[in-house]
């Protein structure tokens, strides 16, 4: 039997997504891995390496902050140095070029104390997180979404297999971290998650793009 004309249509039922479901497809394309204790005991620090080969560094689950007794994140502060050095443009011109004891970010914690976030790999500094300006707590709540610390690229495709070389892979993390398995979970919070996240039609990494300035 057809609805009268101009009787609005009965609504759809949409199924209810399971979580992990959605997890999995979020995750889609994604390589983690692993540095421990850069720049401080338990300072471990994770890479995302995007399809676009872009590496994203934030703070991994065994991180000194995202423990059950961690002080709160007050304030986050990026360096001059670095900020004023961010890319422009599709080939990520201009960027800082970062060594991996480079710091990022200055952290205040509700104890007085602070935590400086090292950079831990070469590459070029393409993006910091400049939402952790207003909103420090994503450091811990969203540390793998809108909680991430900056964006970085390698130099050269070439560097890209002595970095790796460098991380560990989540096999390994897991022995040597025991106890701090990665239960990645994306927060929908109206949003799609970072700016680098969508874009998967940059091919990994040309050449041209990588060129020292």
């Amino acid at each position: 039997m057809q609805p009268p004309t101009g009787a609005a249509a009965p609504a759809m039922e949409m199924p209810a997504l399971d979580p992990d479901t959605l997890v999995d497809v979020l995750n889609k394309g994604l390589v983690r891995y692993y540095m421990l204790d850069c720049g401080g005991k338990s300072q471990d620090m994770c890479i995302l390496r995007h399809p676009n080969g872009l590496l994203v560094l934030s703070l991994a689950p065994s991180h000194s902050l995202l423990q059950p007794s961690a002080p709160r994140v007050l304030e986050v502060q990026f360096p001059d140095s670095i900020s004023e050095h961010e890319a422009f443009g599709k080939r990520g011109r201009g960027g800082a070029n970062l060594l991996p004891k480079t710091v990022l970010a200055d952290i205040s914690l509700s104890d007085g104390s602070r935590i400086h976030v090292q950079a831990g790999i070469e590459g070029r500094l393409i993006e910091l997180n400049s939402a952790l300006r207003e909103q420090p707590q994503l450091l811990q709540s969203c540390p793998e979404d809108e909680g991430f610390v900056a964006i970085l690229q390698p130099k050269r495709p070439q560097d890209v297999p002595r970095i790796l070389a460098k991380l560990l892979d989540p096999s390994n993390y897991a022995r040597m971290r025991p106890g701090h398995v990665q239960t990645y979970r994306h927060h929908i919070c109206g949003t799609s998650g970072p700016a680098w996240a969508g874009d998967t039609k940059a091919s990994a990494m040309p050449t041209a793009s990588l060129d020292a300035s």
